[in-house]
């Protein structure tokens, strides 16, 4: 992992933001890519303003601009199984005036083994769909498990101490009751954050079937 320049340090800062968000601490590395660099003799700043959003948008999430006129451009995602609502990956894509043309450079960070791919992975498909390059497809995460499992709380729960009370999880880490209240959940390991009337902490049982805690026992319908 090499040394985190100063354009990068946004980047790896919204990572651990996303990172610190789980209830508790699972294992995990931020891996870092940094070094990617064009040159084009001759072109616009618009013309690299547009490629970088478009390269970015091919493998991430949410491309904007980190502040009006700085011409460096951010993406984030894509989201992990466990907690779908965390950020696992971010990049960047920052475009400098020269003589006649630009200079573009590339960084990405990327959580493992939250993602399937490294930082350098990542980096090197967007620098390539920027210059037009051949692209090498990015492994994609597994199938994100449904029923009574250990990786999400996905699916149907109702209330042991009161039936009426039911909450049904989606896979982008929101939930919603009989009501229409929303909410949302996140998950690592048997952790779990239930922001549903306040924030609560439970604990997932081994078959993923009953979530319990903060005065709260849930059976999931599976």
């Amino acid at each position: 992992m090499s040394r985190v320049p100063s354009r990068a340090r946004t980047f790896v800062a919204l990572l651990f933001a996303g990172l610190l968000a789980s209830v508790t601490a699972a294992p995990a590395a931020v891996d870092l890519s940094t070094g990617i660099r064009y040159v084009y003799e001759s072109g616009t700043m618009d013309e690299c303003a547009t490629k970088a959003q478009a390269s970015l948008s091919a493998f991430l999430q949410n491309t904007h601009e980190s502040a009006a006129g700085s011409m460096e451009w951010i993406a984030e995602g894509p989201m992990g199984a466990s907690g779908p609502q965390m950020l696992t990956a971010s990049g960047t894509v920052h475009c400098y005036a020269a003589a006649k043309g630009y200079v573009v450079t590339f960084t990405c960070v990327a959580e493992t083994p939250a993602n399937p791919y490294t930082a350098d992975a990542l980096c090197l498909d967007i620098a390539h769909t920027f210059s037009g390059k051949a692209v090498t497809p990015l492994p994609t995460p597994s199938p994100v498990p449904t029923g009574c499992n250990t990786q999400n709380l996905i699916g149907d729960w109702q209330s042991d101490d009161d039936p009426k009370v039911k909450l049904k999880m989606d896979s982008g880490g929101g939930l919603t009751d009989q009501d229409g209240v929303s909410g949302n959940w996140i998950l690592y390991g048997d952790s779990a954050n239930l922001t549903y009337y306040g924030d609560h902490k439970l604990k997932l049982s081994p078959d993923g079937k009953h979530l319990s805690g903060s005065g709260y026992h849930f059976t999931r319908k599976c």
